[in-house]
């Protein structure tokens, strides 16, 4: 029987699938095309970060893989769609198998969380739980992001006919 991290898995993957639609359709060009507003990243930027800080906070934090995440690359990332989408796939599978399979206890378990990645001003321990609501927290704002970068672009809005 699915525990507590099942409904997790859930939330995320309705965020990814969203974040997919989102750029699943742009050519390669526009992917990777930055908006003409101040520091604003391309749609393959969000989606690289949003896809990166996921496998981090829940495959490596929750599951214990080194994902080798390199946060400072996620930000000059370039690439096609199709790639993209295929990162995104291979993550949902390792993201479903893993917290639909993990026991409750494991929720309440501490997470060593380098400071530079410390999602709170508090300074109190993180649960493995905080680690999985701070996942579903960015996740969701990124995927936004990438709802308003895919509408600035010219495309309509994911879905609509």
């Amino acid at each position: 029987m699915p525990g507590e991290a099942s409904h997790f898995a859930v939330v995320l993957e309705r965020i990814a699938r969203n974040a997919l639609a989102q750029f699943r359709d742009m050519s390669d060009v526009d992917i990777n095309s930055p908006l003409e507003l101040p520091e604003s990243n391309t749609a393959f930027v969000l989606a690289t970060h949003l896809i990166g800080s996921a496998e981090y906070w829940v495959l490596e934090l929750a599951g214990g893989r080194d994902v080798q995440r390199d946060r400072p690359s996620e930000f000059r990332a370039t690439g096609t769609a199709t790639e993209l989408g295929a990162r995104y796939e291979r993550w949902l599978a390792a993201m479903q198998e893993l917290l639909y399979t993990l026991p409750d206890e494991r929720l309440d378990q501490l997470v060593s969380v380098p400071a530079s990645y410390h999602p709170t001003l508090v300074e109190e321990p993180m649960t493995l739980r905080d680690a999985l609501l701070h996942a579903i927290e960015h996740c969701a704002l990124h995927q936004g992001h990438l709802e308003l970068t895919r509408q600035l672009l010219g495309y309509s809005p994911a879905g609509a006919q």
